[in-house]
């Protein structure tokens, strides 16, 4: 006997064995207990998932000697022949290629007659939205009012490309895409049954690539599984499909938080130099990111990830350290890559400027750009910090400003968000440091968001809301981690406000002498 497809050979012999459209099994089941099989059916949905299975499974169970019931036995004659593809009054119709007038006027009149082997003729005509609109309208009549003995199956991926008129004369049923674990469980099971070894991330990736399909899915088992020869590897897949592993996405988000280029453009230039197809690369990359942003989002539901599990704990920290603002960017970075990538005759390039659009480095490569100004400081932000206090009105609002800054550091991120999501973006990657009576310091593991904070828009966002939040003129300096900030410290805030003052009007401090 020649050798058989995985995906034929583990073709559903029973309703039960249907993955993941149980809505359709427990339709059809209950219209066979009760003898209440309509004369036509569409079955729509995506490819591979289960449609001309489940038509399969329909003609023999309507045709089974000892039924019909809720499954065909598969032991009588009717249910061998019809598996086989031996029994006439069964047939299968490719739509694609036979989609004339001329063809559906040939089964009208087949239709007329008697099965010679079964109980129902049953047609199942597959990809039926290539018919043509004459063959559409020849077949109306009779799908309307078929002879009691036919039963037609229709079956189509494009349902929005049949008349409406056919639609309303059939009774519709819609395959859904098979679940990521469904998926897995099945693939385990074709492993363990062919006695080969496959590694939980293996089957995890062929799933992923599958995007829902099963027949998809077994065909690229069968194609690693005759790569590899042996066990199958994680390595064995990712050659195969000429992809990536996950760790290169990991690597490089690390080296984003890390804000460091080159480790970057080291990374893009192994995917180049291993020959990986960027636009795949890219693909990918949306994957990981999707999956980073539902792991921040449903922290307690691992069932929306669709990935090993031990990769789960992995992206929960990742994730976390990017915060939610920074995820999405990236993203719309990346979805718009996907189409730079798929037309542009440079890929790398597209790939390397959006490596920079992500961490703001278009701007830094402007080499001669001017650096916008800061504001003037008003005259009545230089003299309020002037003003001297009473002793008792110090002794009132006496307070330690570090614990104050910290406390209200959630309400001034949620504040600054209201005004710029960027300016929150790069906050969630600092903390405060330090708050004197009017300089507020935030520190920053990684020198690029220090230097994307300290540009004078972000820099004002965040001195207008935490102003107003203390009720005092404050001034923010960023600095890194285990670093003082970049301007020299000041022992009084008064005086580092005059000083501000003295640049900004180039002026001098004189000493009046005629006040007594």
């Amino acid at each position: 006997m020649s050798y058989q497809a995985l995906y034929r050979r583990w073709r559903p012999q029973l309703f039960a064995e249907l993955v993941g459209q149980e809505h359709i099994t427990r339709t059809l089941q209950n219209a066979l207990e009760q003898g209440r099989i309509a004369h036509a059916y569409l079955f729509c949905g995506p490819r591979g998932t289960g449609k001309t299975s489940a038509a399969k499974l329909l003609a023999k169970a309507v045709n089974c000697e000892n039924g019909p019931g809720r499954e065909p036995c598969n032991q009588c004659q009717s249910c061998i022949g019809i598996q086989s593809g031996r029994v006439m009054d069964v047939l299968e119709i490719d739509a694609a290629s036979n989609r004339g007038i001329d063809e559906i006027r040939e089964l009208r009149e087949k239709a007329r007659y008697s099965p010679t082997e079964v109980r129902r003729k049953v047609y199942i005509i597959d990809e039926v939205h290539m018919l043509t609109a004459e063959a559409f309208n020849a077949l109306l009549k009779t799908l309307e009012e078929p002879p009691g003995q036919v039963l037609f199956i229709l079956a189509t991926t494009e349902p929005h490309k049949l008349p409406a008129t056919i639609v309303s004369r059939c009774q519709r049923l819609d395959f859904r895409l098979i679940g990521h674990s469904e998926i897995v469980e099945r693939l385990r099971e074709v492993t363990d049954s062919a006695e080969r070894k496959i590694t939980e991330e293996a089957l995890h990736l062929i799933a992923e690539e599958a995007e829902g399909g099963l027949r998809d899915a077994l065909s690229l088992l069968e194609q690693v599984m005759a790569f590899s020869r042996g066990d199958v590897e994680t390595e064995d897949v990712l050659s195969v499909l000429g992809a990536v592993g996950r760790d290169v996405y990991f690597n490089l988000t690390e080296a984003l938080l890390r804000g460091d280029l080159k480790s970057l453009l080291l990374i893009l230039h192994e995917v180049v130099a291993a020959g990986k197809d960027l636009h795949h690369f890219t693909h990918q990359a949306v994957s990981y990111y999707r999956d980073l942003m539902v792991t921040l989002a449903c922290e307690d539901d691992s069932g929306t990830l669709g990935v090993a599990p031990v990769w789960e704990s992995r992206l929960r920290i990742q994730a976390a350290a990017l915060g939610m603002g920074t995820i999405g960017q990236i993203l719309s970075v990346l979805h718009e890559l996907l189409a730079e990538v798929r037309w542009s005759a440079k890929p790398r390039l597209m790939w390397e400027l959006a490596l920079f659009r992500i961490f703001g480095l278009g701007a830094a490569a402007h080499s001669g750009q001017v650096q916008p100004q800061k504001q003037p400081v008003t005259l009545k932000e230089v003299s309020a910090p002037l003003v001297v206090r009473e002793p008792v009105q110090q002794a009132a609002e006496e307070r330690k400003p570090e614990q104050t800054i910290h406390q209200l550091w959630p309400r001034v991120l949620e504040q600054v968000k209201k005004e710029s999501v960027k300016t929150q973006a790069l906050l969630l990657q600092g903390q405060p440091a330090k708050c004197d009576e009017n300089i507020l310091e935030v520190s920053f593991g990684s020198a690029i968001h220090c230097e994307m904070m300290e540009e004078a828009k972000n820099k004002q966002c965040l001195q207008k809301v935490v102003s107003k939040m203390l009720g005092r003129d404050v001034v923010v300096r960023c600095m890194l981690n285990g670093q003082g900030s970049s301007q020299a410290p000041v022992e009084n805030g008064q005086e580092d406000l005059i000083s501000t003052a003295v640049d900004i009007f180039q002026g001098t401090i004189v000493e009046d002498t005629s006040i007594s």
